[in-house]
């Protein structure tokens, strides 16, 4: 690899600084939905409305300061919350009879790391839409001041994955980062320093995708290509939850062996590779090829190893080198690059067990479970999250649980910090369970119609 990127390395990035310019954004209301359409997306569907409409016109009656934190299970889930305050969000209302005048919109924050990986389009384009950038591998005061204010005088509501990473299972919610609750907090308290009567709340979003007719056609065919990528013979006649889950079992096979790693007895009796085995054995390997002491959970390590190699591959003294030094540079460049594959590996098999797949799994379920597969498939391959499936045309469903108001913590936080963070961040993960199980409802009522009509 002889190619050496002249830029900072990440640790060292200068973030953006985030502004509004309104003609783009008021532009996006028109370039919305063909922009969707390209997407995959279809005609959106919000169930219980009612709720982000209310929370929004409240925000925008002056009544509350809001942050929408939303599931964060796909790649493509910040593109699905700017089509909901475009386009969704205004259709709601509309329904509703509740009138929401001029732009709607958001300040999304992001992880400083996504320019990195998406394009030098999106680096252009997150800050002149209000964006705000994060910087997850390390303190990031000015970050963390951006964010704030915002909360507390930005003139629209912020959006967030409090997850704070894709997560890959849209109906199982993991841990949350506590930055959300502390965004809140801090605005609790700004206002009540400033005299100010807004309420602080904090409105959670569930992202699910519903697939069509293209996705029951097209996904026998993606499976093919997996088993022939993977040397297993072609098995039409098998049921496609076999079918995904017998190729995420000899992917996961083949890791074992290149890692070393030994097997256990899983849910069904079978000899299966330890998953978290597998997690442990990659990013040690990345470790070890980038000398990184091992420190923190998963998602710690994760960060560590990510900023060793971006320091390695993203070198800014390139152009003030003597051949030779290049050369060794280039050689650390590329070893990086193999660093970041075990990496990737490591990633998302620490978010998902990919041989998951019950026989009886709801459709729009099953295929996001065979994304899954095809994802270990290509990260093993040397791909990224920016090479995920997207063949299959999708309806984003969004639901929008209960709000919270954040006020009752914040007393709380005058008292004791650390608890009220937890507590609050343990509130918003409750909702999300919440939102999860209510979606599950709402599709099993569909399916038992869908059923009986059939």
């Amino acid at each position: 690899m002889k190619y050496l990127p002249q830029t900072e390395p990440l640790g060292d990035l200068e973030l953006p600084e985030p502004r509004l310019e309104r003609p783009l954004i008021s532009f996006f209301d028109l370039v919305i939905q063909p922009i969707a359409r390209r997407l995959g997306f279809d005609e959106p569907v919000v169930l219980s409305p009612e709720r982000l409409v209310g929370a929004y016109r409240d925000f925008a009656d002056g009544k509350a300061r809001l942050i929408v934190g939303f599931r964060h299970a796909y790649g493509d889930d910040p593109q699905a919350v700017a089509y909901l305050f475009h386009h969704a969000l205004k259709k709601a209302a509309k329904s509703l009879r509740v009138p929401l005048r001029g732009i709607t919109h958001a300040h999304f924050v992001y992880g400083a790391e996504v320019p990195r990986w998406s394009s030098a389009f999106v680096g252009w384009l997150l800050p002149r839409v209000g964006a705000v950038p994060i910087n997850h591998l390390k303190m990031d005061a000015r970050g963390m001041t951006r964010v704030r204010k915002l909360v507390t005088d930005g003139p629209f509501p912020l959006a967030l994955a409090p997850e704070g990473h894709v997560t890959h299972d849209s109906e199982s919610v993991g841990e949350l980062e506590t930055g959300t609750a502390r965004f809140a907090l801090w605005a609790c308290e700004d206002l009540a320093r400033a005299g100010r009567a807004e309420r602080v709340v904090y409105l959670p979003l569930s992202l699910h995708y519903r697939f069509g007719k293209d996705a029951r056609r097209e996904l026998p065919s993606v499976l093919a290509e997996l088993e022939r990528l993977i040397g297993l013979d072609r098995s039409e006649g098998m049921p496609l939850p076999a079918r995904a889950r017998r190729v995420a079992v000899a992917c996961m096979d083949m890791l074992a062996a290149h890692y070393g790693v030994g097997r256990g007895t899983g849910q069904d009796g079978a000899m299966m590779p330890d998953r978290e085995a597998l997690v442990d054995a990659a990013l040690s390997r990345a470790e070890g090829m980038l000398s990184v002491a091992r420190a923190g959970n998963q998602m710690e390590r994760v960060y560590h190893v990510r900023n060793a190699a971006w320091a390695m591959i993203f070198r800014g003294e390139v152009a003030s080198m003597p051949p030779l030094a290049r050369e060794i540079a280039s050689r650390s460049c590329g070893e990086a690059w193999y660093a970041m594959r075990h990496l990737e590996t490591a990633q998302i098999l620490s978010q998902v067990d990919p041989r998951d797949i019950p026989d009886d799994i709801p459709f729009d379920l099953l295929v996001e479970r065979a994304l899954n597969v095809h994802d270990l498939v290509e990260r093993v391959r040397g791909g990224t999250l920016r090479n995920r499936l997207n063949r299959f045309r999708k309806t984003p469903v969004y639901l929008p649980g209960e709000p919270i108001d954040m006020g009752p913590y914040y007393e709380r936080y005058k008292l004791d910090r650390k608890a009220s963070l937890e507590e609050a961040t343990a509130a918003m993960r409750a909702r999300f369970v919440d939102c999860v199980a209510e979606y599950r409802a709402t599709r099993d009522t569909a399916a038992g119609v869908e059923a009986r009509r059939g």
